[in-house]
């Protein structure tokens, strides 16, 4: 009954993204959009981890704050994404590269310290269901957008 009630929760949540009044532009979303893409989430996580709630309480300081250091290295690698290649010498082209690669590797360290953060919280297995859940979660998304996308070219 549990994961049914969640599961309707999280359909919701993303069905509840074409209500009027949500931005309907796919490049801009509203903010009511990604909250409820942010809302949709977390029932997803929550329900997947099966946290107590002692490790609830401080699984998600730890993981809010992780999804905050993540968006600046989200936003570092659009900024590297959206370069004009074209407007670029190869010199430039190098140093947008090893800045890249420099953005992916500071990444890492990132997710290797909150692997660590996380583990005085939650098990090994937890963990790894909240690396696979995370994934889960997006595929779900996509397939969402997706079809939300197909229906209004049929239109």
């Amino acid at each position: 009954m549990k994961k049914l009630l969640l599961s309707i929760i999280l359909l919701f949540f993303i069905i509840g993204a074409q209500v009027p009044g949500f931005s309907q532009d796919k490049h801009h979303p509203s903010k009511e959009r990604l909250q409820n893409i942010q809302n949709a989430k977390i029932a997803y996580l929550t329900e997947k981890l099966d946290l107590t709630p002692d490790q609830s309480q401080k699984f998600w300081p730890i993981y809010n704050q992780l999804e905050t250091e993540k968006e600046v290295y989200r936003e570092k690698w659009h900024s590297l994404r959206n370069e004009n290649l074209d407007a670029m010498n190869d010199v430039e082209i190098r140093n947008a590269l090893n800045n890249r690669l420099s953005w992916r590797q500071s990444e890492l360290d990132l997710d290797k310290q909150y692997m660590d953060k996380f583990l005085r919280v939650i098990s090994v297995r937890q963990l790894a269901t909240l690396y696979r859940s995370e994934r889960e979660f997006t595929k779900v998304l996509l397939k969402k957008l997706d079809s939300e996308r197909t229906a209004k070219g049929n239109r």
